[in-house]
């Protein structure tokens, strides 16, 4: 049954909230199985909190604001429009019905708009089969907590590259990285890090710890490199823990054959293929043999 089936509708306080407020005080009746949770603006809803509904129980979420080009907070609704497209594409890379989201717009003196809101996600109840999820388990950090909820009612996995809207951007790297290792360091997050593996330096990425701040961006400027910007990202990175990033060939030392640095690393400083422990090396002889004065 319909009313057994829940409903949240994130409803902004000047005018979606006050059409349905109107609406009860006007006597129309809106399906009982719908839960209004009323917010200051639509354009503060995050798709982490409607993620987090749909796998915690409600088997629909709706989004309702204010008129388009009457947001009392300037453009809130359409930033909210943006988002709960961002989350129809993302529901349906992971084998989900879009039609579980919804976005609304409305006037304080339109209560039968919210009704008709109401009805329609109601009614949609009817249409789509119960969702099925996994046990989720709450996370401090929101993306994590994204991520979270995302493979609690995941059936598949498109690999889609989302949207980008903000919040959910991730580095997205050229062929102009020279594998410096900059981005990982200036990462607040930890959400990049770097590793040499034998003769490769691979880049990582955890997209649920990126926040997009873009200040591995504004890094890799400062070093006159610009290999990177900020997009959208693709499910499978959002799923997985660590995901990778470019792979580059690690140049040997000439004196002790040690992997150390990557070939445009040695090419932008325009240095000679020796590490920096045989280069300390070379410098102390050099000192003691008197060859080095001050």
């Amino acid at each position: 049954m319909a009313d057994e089936r829940l409903v949240v509708g994130f409803c902004c306080n000047e005018c979606a909230y006050a059409a349905a407020d109107l609406a009860g005080s006007t006597h129309r009746k809106h399906p009982a199985n719908v839960l209004i949770v009323r917010i200051p603006c639509s354009g503060t809803v995050d798709p982490a909190w409607i993620l987090y509904a749909l796998a915690k129980g409600a088997d629909a979420v709706f989004v309702a604001g204010c008129r388009k080009g009457e947001c009392h907070y300037v453009d809130g609704n359409l930033k909210a429009e943006e988002r709960v497209e961002f989350l129809k594409q993302l529901l349906d890379a992971i084998g989900v019905e879009p039609d579980r989201v919804e976005m609304f717009f409305m006037a304080a003196s339109e209560p039968h708009k919210f009704v008709a809101a109401a009805e329609e996600m109601s009614s949609r109840l009817n249409r789509l089969p119960p969702l099925d999820r996994k046990p989720v388990l709450r996370v401090p950090k929101k993306k994590e907590n994204f991520a979270e909820s995302l493979r609690s009612i995941a059936k598949m996995v498109k690999e889609v590259r989302l949207v980008p809207v903000p919040g959910f951007e991730i580095p997205l790297f050229s062929e102009e990285c020279i594998g410096c290792g900059a981005c990982a360091e200036a990462c607040p997050e930890g959400a990049l890090r770097f590793e040499d593996s034998k003769d490769l330096r691979i880049i990582y990425l955890s997209a649920s710890k990126c926040v997009g701040c873009g200040k591995c961006v504004d890094v890799c400027k400062e070093n006159k490199v610009e290999a990177l910007k900020l997009g959208g990202m693709t499910v499978k990175q959002l799923l997985e823990e660590w995901s990778k990033g470019p792979e580059m060939k690690l140049v040997r030392c000439e004196l002790c054959g040690r992997p150390f640095a990557t070939s445009k690393e040695i090419e932008r400083a325009n240095s000679q293929k020796i590490c920096p422990d045989c280069k300390e090396k070379l410098s102390a002889r050099a000192i003691s043999m008197g060859r080095v004065r001050g």
